[in-house]
């Protein structure tokens, strides 16, 4: 599949960013900056070595040079414990009004590019090593570690129950702001589909028994990076979401098939809970309403007509 912030153009210009990169490059020319991508950050290439990562104009402030600054450490600590590359920061420009960082290319390209190319045999190598990386990214082990380097980091500290009540809290009020904002753009049976779905989550306390894990939380197809020739994991990118969390929200590959998913889950070990696959469902289903509600609170229209094209496909993923 593709997504709307491959199509979505850059909000700010290579003109803008020249006098703030050349601190860092001083012999940079705009010709050498190829955009790419335009999500949290407006994404360029610079001279096929580098990785430029500018905040959208929404996170050209505090908050986003924080946010970047975060990114960098959780990388530093994931360097050198996997098989596959994550992005170096090399350089973060310590600005509110410009933030940005750049890293050095990871070899590879986004899986999402590649994958209506690959053969049956390709996409059950590239699932079953995804499955693998999950495995330890979700590990026991993994968490210890983090949250004894990051305590700051730690929503766990007032202990698992503290935990999972905040949770619920939190995507109740998920919930009343779809219901507030989202709603006014969706049908009947649109807006009946979604207060299932949110229903069916909130209403079963299964799905709040779960094991909190580190979690990429925007692990799509988009941020896998693959060898386009040998269709080998090269490289996971874009950790600005990452956080300690419901595993269940880095396993949501419907759109690539069974044939992925059942790789990857023949791969995958770290839970066997029963109330996995309908965590995994409504991570999966409400996609939308964030599209909506950022589209509306910051007057995106793609984003809008993003959230109803994914209205669409979901429901045809999961019908009543």
């Amino acid at each position: 599949m593709s997504f709307y912030e491959e199509t979505n153009p850059a909000d700010i210009s290579v003109e803008e960013i020249l006098p703030h990169l050349r601190l860092f490059l001083p012999d940079i020319r705009k010709a050498n900056i190829r955009f790419f991508y335009h999500g949290t950050y407006n994404v360029f290439e610079i001279n096929r070595k580098f990785i430029l990562r500018v905040a959208d104009e929404a996170f050209r402030n505090k908050s986003g040079l924080a946010m970047l600054e975060k990114e960098a450490k959780i990388l530093s600590f994931l360097q050198n414990r996997f098989d596959v590359s994550f992005p170096e920061i090399l350089y973060i420009h310590n600005s509110p009004t410009v933030p940005f960082s750049i890293h050095r290319k990871i070899p590879g390209k986004s899986l999402v590019f590649l994958f209506q190319e690959l053969s049956s045999k390709q996409i059950t190598t590239i699932g079953t090593a995804i499955g693998r990386f999950l495995s330890n990214f979700h590990s026991e082990e993994l968490l210890t570690a983090f949250l004894e380097t990051f305590p700051e980091f730690d929503p766990l500290s007032q202990g698992l129950g503290h935990f999972m009540k905040d949770f619920k809290l939190f995507w109740t009020s998920r919930y009343e702001k779809a219901k507030s904002i989202a709603y006014s753009y969706l049908s009947h049976e649109q807006q009946t589909w979604l207060t299932q779905i949110f229903l069916d989550y909130l209403n079963d306390e299964e799905n709040f028994s779960f094991l909190p894990r580190i979690t990429h939380c925007d692990f799509d197809t988009s941020n896998i990076l693959i060898d386009p020739h040998t269709a080998h994991l090269t490289g996971i990118i874009d950790f600005e979401d990452c956080q300690i969390y419901d595993p269940a929200v880095d396993l949501l590959f419907y759109d690539e098939g069974p044939e992925f998913m059942n790789a990857l889950f023949a791969n995958y070990h770290y839970s066997d809970q029963k109330s996995l696959q309908q965590r995994m469902k409504f991570f999966y289903c409400r996609t939308c309403v964030p599209y909506l509600v950022w589209g509306t609170t910051h007057n995106r229209p793609g984003m809008i007509e993003e959230g109803l094209r994914r209205i669409e496909k979901n429901m045809k993923m999961f019908p009543k």
